[in-house]
This record gives structure tokens, sequence and C-alpha cells, in this order.
């Protein structure tokens, strides 16, 4: 189970979009483990430590999140950060995007994209083509696709979006694609397959209904080319840390 504890002083309205997205994912995947200690503290479940706080203004640096400290072993995260410039989730707010956000980045706290490296399922890192190799993800893309390839994953962007999302120019408005797009914003089963992937036990039946978008859909959703400006990209990653590692 995923807990969320507040560094700062943050509004009920806020907590709650925070608590919401965790039932998102409680739903979707199992965060569950044998008991560690963890600064003398024994954990059983991820904790988030969330924050929001006035950091460089609006359009700056939207803040951080990831995991934190990863289960020895399987080194899925046992501890993960999420924190936001108070600035920038006002204006979050008055679009009425803040909760795909938060839900968004705490997918990245329980690894998609901050760990795949790690665990060795990207292909063709640094090249125009990057591909996403784990077999769950893989096979839904190919029920979606008629692909029998890997699965395309940003080949553009920062280093918060660049092989750490799904391919918007394939994915549209996908969730978890490294841009704002559309207004749906599903969580495919192919995502959720991406978590088993990982080494989590996932429900493939939480994920939402979703097909591949034509180009003319790409289109109305405001995807017309492989480079424009990011909305999702000006995040940084935390390096995470091994429980017990020297």
């Amino acid at each position: 189970m995923i807990t969320v504890r507040f560094s700062t002083s943050t509004s009920e309205a806020r907590q709650q979009v925070f608590l919401r997205a965790g039932e998102v994912w409680d739903r979707v995947l199992n965060t569950a483990f044998e008991p560690v200690e963890v600064d003398g503290e024994a954990l059983d479940g991820l904790v988030i430590d969330a924050a929001v706080e006035p950091i460089d203004g609006p359009e700056g640096t939207l803040g951080q999140a990831g995991p934190t400290v990863l289960r020895p072993g399987s080194e899925l995260p046992v501890k993960g950060i999420m924190q936001f410039d108070e600035a920038d989730i006002t204006r979050l707010e008055e679009e009425g995007s803040f909760a795909d956000v938060i839900l968004h980045e705490m997918a990245h706290v329980l690894g998609f994209g901050t760990l795949w490296a790690r665990q060795g399922l990207i292909a063709g890192s640094g090249t125009m083509d990057p591909r996403f190799i784990g077999e769950g993800a893989v096979r839904e893309y190919g029920g979606l696709s008629g692909d029998e390839g890997a699965v395309p994953i940003a080949n553009t962007g920062g280093a918060g979006t660049r092989e750490g999302h799904w391919r918007e120019l394939v994915f549209g408005d996908e969730l978890l694609t490294g841009f704002l797009s559309g207004e749906d914003r599903p969580l495919s089963r192919m995502s959720v397959a991406s978590f088993a992937d990982l080494g989590y036990k996932v429900d493939l039946a939480a994920a939402d209904a979703f097909d591949l978008p034509s180009f003319r859909e790409l289109a109305l959703m405001g995807i017309t080319e492989a480079v424009r400006t990011c909305t999702l990209c000006k995040v940084s990653r935390p390096i995470p840390m091994v429980l017990g590692a020297p």
C-alpha cells in the first residue's frame, strides 16, 4: 500500500489529489513487501515524501519525483519523493491538469521510466529509436498495433522525458507519454504490463480503454511534430540507493 507523507503545509484539496493518485496505483499494482528497516522505521509498503513549495516560479522547474530507496534483490522502491513548485501547481490547477500530473509523476516514483535502464529494459538507448523490451508491455503493444517489435519510447525531450516515457507521436494522449496531450489521458494495459516487467504484481483489468490514435486524432490533440515544448520534462529525478548497499 502506498503511503503519502506531506513534509510541507499542504491544503486538504491538494492532499486529496495525492492520496487519490495513490489509491489508483494501489488498484493497479501491489507495492507491499516484507518489512524492512529504513532510517529506524519498519516499512512494508512504498512511502512517498510529498511537498508543494516555492522553487523558482512559473514555467521553471516543476520539481523532482522518483524513487529514493530501493529494496535489495528486486530493487523496487521502498521510498520516493514528489516535490513540486507552488507556482506551477497553481497553474496546473487552473488548467485542470493537476490530478493527471500527480498520477503521472507517481508512476515515476514507482519506477516507470526511472528504473528501466537499471533493469536493462531499454534497447537502442541514445539512438533515434529507443525501445522498451519488457515482455508484458511488448505483448500488449502488439495487441494494439499488430507490431511484434518492442515498444517505442520517447526519443526527444530533456533528461526527465527522453527514454523515460512512451513516445507521444505513437501513443498520443496515453497518461505516460512525456506530454499533457488530449483531455482524457487513459492508462493503457501496456502501461500496466510495464510495471509487471519491473517486477510488480499487477491487475491488467484496472487499465483504461485505449486504442492507438490515428494521424487525424494526433493532430486534434495538437501532436503534429516530434519536437515541441515539453510540459513534463522539467522534473529532476533523484538517484536512488539500494537499501543496505555500501
